[in-house]
């Protein structure tokens, strides 16, 4: 059985369940964008192009092993084949379909991919990118109980509507820390466990969707950590700017083998031309999270 779902503009027809809600057609056009099923992916790729210990990527063609979750084959845009190796918890296979998976079909399709979360604020969308750890997903949650309509989590896709960099509505659902969940007063207990590695206290919060459509960008907000007791927001002019959103595109190596990097400068430098960036240094130790949403507030 499969299921149709418009995630990232793009309509998708499943064979794995998705988080989110299916849709019961697509507006009369013959095929989906996107096919994700279960199946042989090959062992590995003809001459990649670039490769490491997890994945092989060459044009058209993306290889993931993930050790005892499963194997992924990403080819041309269109096609996403999922093999789980036994035993493997669904949640654990979605993880990595929903993350680098995905993140390898967008970059076939030449469609810039941040590594951010994204919220919806007065018509306009804002971006919180860094790296790993530093609160992104953390200041979307808050956002958003602040009342602030959730775009995306993590993987953030970014389209050009009528030469305007936009947000394209991504999956609803945030990646949390057990105490992220605390400080937001959130109840964990009937939220389904990030468990594919061992120690790993985070949860998968649903939100509900707001937006289908692409939302024009209007900030973005790049988070670093320091020794310091306060917040410092700066704005970035220049070829920092390009160069900060560059270095935040999710998973940026795929690029050394699937190709498309032209296309990507662009992009970056279209999202530098037409938007704010701001470097945003919060203290290292303790997150202060009210402060922070309070300081961003009267930057949008």
């Amino acid at each position: 059985m499969t299921n149709l779902y418009h995630i990232f503009g793009l309509y998708i027809e499943s064979a794995i369940p998705l988080p989110a809600m299916p849709v019961s057609g697509h507006s009369g056009r013959g095929l989906p964008d996107v096919v994700i099923e279960r199946g042989n992916p090959p062992d590995h790729l003809v001459s990649p192009q670039s490769k490491s210990t997890r994945y092989q990527a060459r044009p058209g063609e993306f290889l993931l092993s993930v050790d005892s979750v499963a194997r992924y084959y990403v080819r041309d845009g269109r096609h996403i084949v999922v093999a789980p190796e036994p035993g493997a918890e669904d949640e654990s296979v979605l993880i990595f379909l929903l993350g680098s998976a995905f993140g390898a079909l967008l970059h076939q399709r030449k469609i810039l991919v941040l590594h951010a979360g994204a919220i919806e604020v007065e018509g306009h969308s804002v971006l919180f990118t860094g790296s790993s750890g530093i609160g992104k997903s953390t200041l979307a949650a808050g956002f958003h109980k602040r009342g602030y309509p959730f775009l995306a989590d993590d993987v953030c896709a970014v389209g050009m509507i009528n030469g305007h960099p936009a947000v394209i509505p991504g999956f609803p659902r945030l990646k949390l820390w057990a105490d992220v969940l605390t400080k937001l007063e959130q109840d964990k207990d009937h939220l389904k466990s990030v468990r594919w590695t061992k120690g790993m206290d985070k949860y998968f919060l649903p939100v509900d969707p707001v937006h289908k459509s692409p939302v024009l960008l209007k900030s973005v907000f790049v988070l670093e950590a320091a020794q310091s007791d306060e917040i410092e927001i700066t704005p970035l002019t220049g070829t920092d700017k390009i160069n900060f959103i560059i270095m935040n595109t999710y998973r940026l190596q795929f690029l050394n083998g699937l190709g498309g990097k032209e296309e990507h400068f662009r992009h970056c430098a279209a999202v530098a031309a037409q938007t704010s960036v701001y470097r945003v240094v919060r203290p290292r130790s303790g997150f202060l999270l009210e402060e922070l949403m309070e300081a961003l507030e009267r930057k949008y």
